[in-house]
C-alpha cells in the first residue's frame, strides 16, 4: 500500500492548536518535538491537531509528568500517526509516521520555573541574555538538573540515544515563565554545541526523555530535600497551556521556536503546498 501524507500547513497546524489548548495541571512537563522537516510537529501535550486547510489531522500520546518535588521524571511521545491518502484506492487512513532528526527538542514544565523565582519575573533576570547564563542564575538559586537520559523505539526495538548531560541547557529560556530543559533548538544555544546529534534520532514507535531535578523542595517545599523517584508518565495527559514568546520589549528572551514555526506555517499555507513525506526505511 502506497500512502500520501498531507502536510499542507501542517506546521502552522501544530502552532495554532497549541493557542487553543486549556490550561494543564500545576507544573506538567511534555515533550516539545519536531523532526527535520517539522513533519511531526509537536508543540505539546494535547495529542491532537487538525489542519483547517488541508484536512490533515495528526494524532500522538503524550506522556507527560507533574513535577511537584524534587525527583526522577520520565516523559514522553508515543504513536504518533497523521491522516494519509492511499494512493492505489484514494482512500483516506490514519498511517504511523517516522521521526527522523530534529529541529526542536525540548522538555517544558509549565509555570515552575515562575514559581521557583528563577523566571522572567525574578529579580536580575532582564539582564540574562543567553541560555546559559539563565542556566547558571537557575543555579544560583539552587536548582539543577542532571542524569538526563534519552531513549527511542522503532519497530519495536529501543535504543539509548547518546547525550552530554554537561551542554544541555535549562531555566526559563523563553521568558515565559516554563522551566525548559533544551536537548536541541535549531534556533537556540544548543544549536552551536548541541548535546546530542540529532542524526540519531530515527523513531516510529516512541521517543522518552528521563531527567532528575532539584531544588524544589528546597524553595516549595519547605525545606525538604529527599528526592523521591517518580511513577511512569501518564499516557492520558491532560493538555498544556501553549507555548508563549517571550516579551519582545526584553533582549534576548525568546530563542524563536514558537515564531519561526508560525511563519514557516503561514508559509505553507500560502503556498498551498501538498508535499509528500520521504522518510528513511
Amino acid at each position: 500500500m502506497k500512502l500520501r501524507k498531507i502536510m499542507a500547513g501542517i506546521i502552522a497546524t501544530s502552532v495554532a492548536g497549541t493557542m487553543a489548548v486549556a490550561a494543564s495541571a500545576q507544573y506538567d512537563a511534555s515533550i516539545m518535538y519536531a523532526d527535520a522537516d517539522w513533519y511531526p510537529s509537536i508543540m505539546d501535550a494535547s495529542g491532537h491537531a487538525e489542519d483547517a486547510a488541508s484536512g490533515t489531522v495528526t494524532e500522538w500520546t503524550a506522556g507527560t509528568q507533574e513535577v511537584t518535588k524534587d525527583g526522577t521524571y520520565t516523559v514522553s511521545v508515543a504513536d504518533i500517526k497523521a491522516s494519509a491518502v492511499d494512493e492505489e484506492t484514494g482512500e483516506e487512513t490514519m498511517a504511523a509516521v517516522t521521526a527522523e532528526g530534529a529541529m526542536v527538542f525540548n522538555v517544558d514544565i509549565v509555570d515552575l520555573a515562575k514559581d521557583l523565582g528563577i523566571g522572567a519575573d525574578a529579580e536580575g533576570y532582564d539582564d540574562l541574555k543567553t541560555g546559559a547564563e539563565k542556566m547558571e542564575f537557575a543555579k544560583s538559586k539552587g536548582v539543577n538538573v542532571t542524569d538526563v537520559k534519552i531513549s527511542q523505539t522503532k519497530d519495536g526495538e529501543t535504543t539509548e540515544v547518546a547525550v552530554d548531560s554537561n551542554k544541555i541547557l535549562f531555566g526559563d529560556i523563553e521568558g515565559n515563565g516554563k522551566l525548559r530543559i533544551e536537548l536541541y533548538n535549531e534556533y537556540g544555544d544548543t544549536k552551536n554545541d548541541a548535546p546530542l546529534k540529532v542524526s540519531d534520532l530515527f523513531f516510529n514507535e516512541k521517543l522518552e526523555v528521563t531527567f532528575t531535578i532539584s531544588g524544589i523542595d528546597a524553595i516549595l517545599n519547605g525545606g525538604s530535600t529527599t528526592p523521591d523517584e517518580t511513577d511512569a508518565p501518564a499516557t492520558d495527559a491532560p493538555a498544556t497551556d501553549a507555548p508563549t514568546a517571550g516579551d519582545s520589549t526584553k533582549d534576548n528572551t525568546n530563542t524563536g521556536v514558537e515564531g519561526v514555526a508560525a511563519v514557516a506555517g503561514v508559509a505553507i499555507v500560502a503556498a498551498g503546498a501538498v508535499i509528500v513525506a520521504k522518510k528513511r526505511k
